[in-house]
């Protein structure tokens, strides 16, 4: 390590100057040595009139002291030099004082832009906790922190979560495949950006836009993972309560087309002139289907007694037109008083049902619903004797799918689940809670 070595006279004179002092300082020997006030003036800037006492006290009255100095240089630019004042104990004729030091500018500029960068840091991390929901992972993806918003929207505590893993608040909304494509983006290193919908230890659900950095090792292999979310929940609520708006029309639409009305009236009017006590028994059914429709279809959430009686009075309406191919059962076991579900949930399964699963079958169909209620928890099933469904893993059907998102928004622990039947035929399951919104669960 260069070391600079210089010396003066009892008037602060420079005496001796060696080749690194040139390097640090710019000023050569023929500048310095010798000059009245040069090392005061120039070196430690002390004008005229100004005190010294205070440099003579820390530099010159203490021997092995190790002090830092600020010496501005030809350049202009101010150099820091860690000294030492060894003349006492190493005493040279006619050299009063002497000095060896060593420029530490640079370090003393790390240091500052560090200290700078720690405190960036800090600040940087007070605002994302404060904002954000923060979390870091070991490279198992096992929970290693978790700042308080993480344990304020999840419900847990810090020792709740440290040690497991994000399963702790899967809300079983996304399929495995997600999982499996995020965890192959971060395992090489990149980054991560989606929106995941997570459950609390409540059981609410909540969702977080989220970004994945992979924190890399020296040899820029992925070792812990850094998570910082933000919640989204009521803007995912507001999209949600919108697209269901528009999907509620359409289905409002669909029920209330002309085509289906001229049918099942033309199926009444043949009736009129054999058993008008049947035909009056259907027109008050379309009516009161049409009067649901214009009631209901726009609310979140109806009493399961009046879901059902539409569906009932479709199905009726649905065997008067097919008397003579189509059999229908229907079963409800249990008190559903207190029990809702989004209006157009039952019926527009049913109608799936005849439509994909026996309309085009030869000989005899069949339809059959059953509803029970066990606490909380309803279940209903709406099985077709038809052909079934040549592949069920992959099977996506749009009226399964809309039903299923919206019994997800409104209703805890649902499910809409469909399946081959082992006697033949397709059965729809639909299973869900209680409403998840307090207000929307009061019944009028």
């Amino acid at each position: 390590m260069p070391v600079m070595f210089f010396s003066v006279d009892e008037q602060f004179r420079i005496l001796s100057w060696n080749h690194e002092c040139e390097n640090v300082t710019g000023y050569t020997k023929e500048e310095v040595l010798g000059k009245d006030r040069f090392f005061k003036d120039q070196l430690l800037g002390i004008q005229e009139g100004d005190n010294p006492s205070e440099f003579y006290h820390q530099s010159v009255d203490s021997d092995f002291k190790n002090w830092e100095l600020d010496l501005k240089s030809k350049a202009g630019k101010t150099k820091t030099i860690a000294m030492s004042n060894i003349s006492t104990e190493f005493p040279i004729a006619g050299w009063r004082h002497w000095f060896v030091g060593v420029d530490v500018t640079l370090t003393k500029e790390v240091e500052r832009n560090l200290k700078s960068s720690l405190k960036e840091l800090s600040d940087f991390h007070t605002a994302l906790n404060a904002v954000s929901i923060v979390a870091i992972t070991d490279k198992l993806g096992n929970i290693i922190y978790v700042n308080q918003n993480f344990c304020n929207i999840s419900g847990y505590s810090k020792n709740e979560l440290l040690g497991r893993n994000h399963r702790i608040i899967n809300s079983s909304y996304h399929p495995k495949e997600f999982f499996t494509a995020l965890w192959k983006t971060i395992s090489k290193g990149k980054i991560w950006k989606g929106e995941i919908k997570n459950k609390s230890k409540d059981g609410k659900f909540y969702w977080v836009d989220t970004t994945i950095s992979p924190i890399l090792d020296e040899n820029g292999k992925p070792y812990q993972y850094l998570a910082i979310r933000n919640d989204i929940t009521e803007r995912k609520e507001t999209e949600e309560k919108a697209r269901l708006a528009e999907n509620n029309l359409k289905t409002l639409q669909d029920r209330m087309s002309p085509h289906f009305l001229f049918n099942t009236l033309s199926i009444i009017h043949s009736y009129l002139q054999t058993n008008s006590e049947l035909a009056d028994s259907a027109i008050l059914m379309l009516a009161d289907n049409y009067r649901f429709l214009i009631d209901n279809a726009q609310r979140a959430l109806i009493p399961f007694d009046v879901e059902w009686e539409f569906m009932e009075n479709y199905m009726k309406l649905l065997k008067l037109r097919f008397s003579d191919f189509l059999d229908i059962e229907v079963v409800k076991k249990g008190d559903f008083s207190k029990c809702q579900l989004p209006p157009l949930t039952l019926q527009p399964i049913v109608e799936n049902s005849y439509i994909h699963g026996i309309r085009n079958q030869k000989g005899g169909g069949k339809i059959s619903v059953e509803a029970t209620i066990e606490g909380n928890r309803t279940r209903i099933q709406i099985r077709d004797n038809g052909k079934g469904i040549e592949k069920t893993e992959n099977f996506y059907s749009r009226t399964i799918n809309n039903i299923s998102e919206r019994l997800k928004f409104y209703l805890y622990e649902s499910e809409v689940k469909i399946e081959n039947h082992v006697d033949g035929g397709t059965v729809v399951t639909v299973d869900f809670d209680t409403p998840k919104n307090e207000q929307l669960g009061k019944l009028n």
